[in-house]
């Protein structure tokens, strides 16, 4: 029996040298991986987060959202990759 859900939401971005990063938001308050997703993505978008990667936005279309459950042990686990978004985003890419 699963007794807590959290959600990880992982972003790529290019680094100003061409790099590809990945940056990661665990996301507690979500119903489930697209509002997870949704969350992240407006963290991500924040003048902060984008600060801290030199300016530069996240690539929405590599989101990443796995779950990650603790179970009645207190053992937590990273499950299986979520469904890829199909659409973009609601969220303004300047916000």
């Amino acid at each position: 029996m699963v007794t807590r859900t959290v959600w990880l939401v992982g972003f790529a971005f290019r680094s100003a040298q061409g790099r590809l990063v990945q940056h990661y938001y665990v996301v507690l308050e979500a119903a489930g991986p697209a509002a997870a997703r949704e969350i992240a993505l407006r963290r991500a978008r924040t003048p902060r987060e984008r600060a801290l990667r030199g300016g530069l936005d996240v690539e929405e279309a590599t989101a990443e959202t796995r779950e990650v459950v603790c179970d009645d042990l207190g053992v937590w686990r990273l499950g299986g990759r979520g469904p890829a978004p199909e659409k973009p985003s609601v969220v303004s890419a300047a916000a």
